[in-house]
């Protein structure tokens, strides 16, 4: 199937006109049924597995104010209007700009996009690395970058980028150019819609008139090979006919084969439902979002906000360092990234954000092969950086460079047979000393660091495999961190940017919090040798009115108890408090547990750290 350029009144479509969900049928079996038991056994194409990074584009007519609070969104800006939100803040600006009479569709003229060079945007894409695309095609105000018919008739005047603006067929033009430039083309759909009349007054007839007919229409003019749906939050799949509309999408979709849809198709099925998981800005908005049963895929902005708000300033920015290391640990983790673009109204792309796209597409030119394709890592936590995997290679990401120039990795248990550095053309190998799972030592002397991250190749000599226990360090003592631990019964990891940084360049530090609940465990597997002393000290911190808490920990049998007798300051007013003495057995593994015994106030504590020093 193929579009027209720039045709806002005439389509060429396979079976266009077809409105029911029964046409465009093809013909022989239909596998997916219209339940989730169904659906969700659908094969995620292998191309969504490899891509893992995507530009996200909000553009349309909220890219005219370009205002908002520089804690949220600008794409929201009449719902802050609407709400008065912020104190009022986008409402005063709004009336001291436009007048109190000026109606938020009064500014879709004023979304004219006459700077907009969809090929300029697709080159900048594939510059930066991207593989795929997700352009909003209609946000929660309900204006349509197509010429959708059904967007005006339901209000009763233009809305939509044909009619009204830049009297364009927005979505047509950018996927006609991103398509050119190789790369795949995605499209985003609210299933909301504010100050839409049905919507507001018949959802059954708004579902059913706007926005079956709309959905069916970007998949067959189209044909996107992602479909990213949205604005669901509010009412269950039912009321949204979501399985019915992915039936049809899986069995007879053009190009159902190489498409691929998210987990937003109603209330409460985000990390449950969909070919893969989102999370957003870090939030996991589903529990089996990151569990790894499928890929996920986290979506943010370079700035806070995902549409261009002009309140946000150098600092409101992610660095060039912090979008390749966002890369870099979300694919560890076995995820992708859909990075944002905010365009302006006339259809520029703010150089900040070119800056920060064409630095990652610098640092992918050399280090694509431990991003593309790659799976998790195997490694629980690196102090240092992060690590992917790809068959019988692993590749290490080093944030920073190591005093004496040298890196330990600990717990990988198959041979290496070579180490090397992807920037090196002449793939010279790197010393390695040491072996086995207490740790093998990388000799990085005359090599030269990335900027925002080193990538070390290990060769390995047979298939991968890790022991994710912790091992002591080269001066013997052991050190129990939050990111190696098991939790189970609420509490959760959390950090304090800006509140340290060593060597590797992370730039905040990690503690356990939340620990509300008295049947919370944080527990480590430990090897270390038998028969050994340790002196045992507890880095924590508590906030005033939560002194009083007490708790244990213990290891192979021995236990200590603790009690917070003063309060530190608060939550991120850390002290060492040292809790007694050990012995450890003959077992060469051990298992290390910390749980609540007493907790008096709102949480028990918060924990950085448990250090174990050998005493001779």
């Amino acid at each position: 199937m193929s579009v027209t350029r720039n045709a806002c009144g005439i389509w060429i479509v396979l079976f266009f006109g077809c409105l029911a969900l029964t046409a465009t049928a093809a013909e022989g079996e239909e596998p997916f049924e219209p339940t989730w038991e169904s659906l969700n056994t659908r094969t995620v194409p292998g191309w969504f597995a490899d891509a893992k990074f995507g530009i996200f584009i909000h553009w349309g007519v909220y890219s005219v104010p370009a205002y908002c609070h520089t804690s949220t969104y600008s794409e929201w800006y009449l719902w802050w209007l609407k709400t008065n939100a912020h104190d009022g803040m986008e409402r005063r600006f709004h009336e001291s700009q436009y007048g109190k009479d000026f109606h938020y569709r009064q500014f879709a003229p004023m979304f004219r996009a006459e700077l907009f060079d969809p090929d300029q945007w697709a080159e900048l894409f594939r510059r930066a690395g991207a593989r795929y695309v997700v352009l909003t095609s209609k946000h929660h105000d309900g204006f349509c970058l197509w010429p959708s018919r059904e967007a005006s008739r339901a209000r009763g005047y233009p809305w939509n980028s044909c009619e009204v603006g830049p009297k364009r067929d927005l979505v047509g033009d950018l996927t006609r150019a991103v398509r050119d430039k190789g790369l795949r083309m995605g499209l985003y759909y609210s299933f909301m819609e504010w100050e839409n009349p049905l919507f507001d007054s018949d959802r059954r007839r708004y579902v059913e008139e706007v926005m079956f007919p709309q959905m069916r229409e970007i998949v067959l003019r189209y044909q996107p090979d992602v479909f990213w749906p949205d604005g669901e939050w509010n009412h269950p799949d039912t009321e949204w006919r979501s399985t019915e509309f992915l039936a049809w999408l899986f069995n007879k979709a053009p190009n159902r084969d190489e498409l691929v849809v998210n987990d937003r198709w109603g209330k409460g099925l985000r990390g449950r439902s969909g070919d893969y998981y989102t999370t957003e800005y870090g939030h996991h908005a589903g529990a089996g979002a990151t569990s790894g049963s499928k890929p996920f895929e986290e979506c943010r902005g370079i700035g806070g906000s995902f549409a261009f708000n002009r309140l946000e300033n150098y600092d409101h920015y992610s660095s060039r360092t912090e979008c390749v290391r966002l890369l870099v640990e979300l694919v560890s983790r076995g995820g992708g990234l859909l990075l944002d673009i905010g365009p302006t109204a006339d259809g520029r792309i703010p150089v900040i954000m070119q800056d920060r796209l064409i630095a990652m597409g610098r640092w992918l030119e050399v280090n694509g092969d431990s991003i593309y394709g790659a799976d998790r890592s195997l490694f629980r936590f690196l102090p240092w950086g992060a690590s992917t995997t790809k068959g019988r290679t692993i590749y290490l990401h080093v944030y920073g460079w190591p005093p004496y120039h040298k890196i330990q990795l600990q717990g990988l248990k198959t041979p290496v047979k070579r180490a090397y550095m992807l920037a090196d053309p002449s793939g010279a190998p790197i010393e390695i000393s040491g072996k086995g799972p207490e740790g093998i030592t990388l000799n990085l002397l005359g090599r030269h660091p990335d900027p925002h991250a080193t990538v070390i190749a290990l060769e390995l000599d047979g298939d991968p495999e890790v022991d994710n226990s912790i091992f002591p360090l080269s001066d013997g003592s052991i050190r129990l961190r939050p990111e190696m631990a098991e939790l189970e019964g609420g509490v959760r990891l959390e950090s304090a940017k800006g509140t340290g940084r060593d060597w590797s360049g992370r730039n905040d530090l990690v503690n356990v919090g939340y620990w509300s609940n008295p049947r919370a465990v944080v527990a480590w597997d430990v090897t270390s040798p038998a028969d050994r002393k340790y002196q045992v000290e507890i880095v924590l911190a508590c906030k005033p009115g939560c002194e009083g808490g007490e708790f244990l920990f213990e290891m192979e049998g021995q236990s200590l108890k603790g009690t917070i007798e003063k309060h530190t300051g608060g939550w991120q007013s850390y002290i060492r408090m040292p809790l007694g003495t050990i012995t450890t057995g003959r077992s060469e593994r051990k298992r290390a547990q910390l749980s609540a015994l007493k907790i008096p106030g709102e949480a028990l504590m918060n924990v950085r750290m448990i250090h174990l020093e050998p005493v001779e």
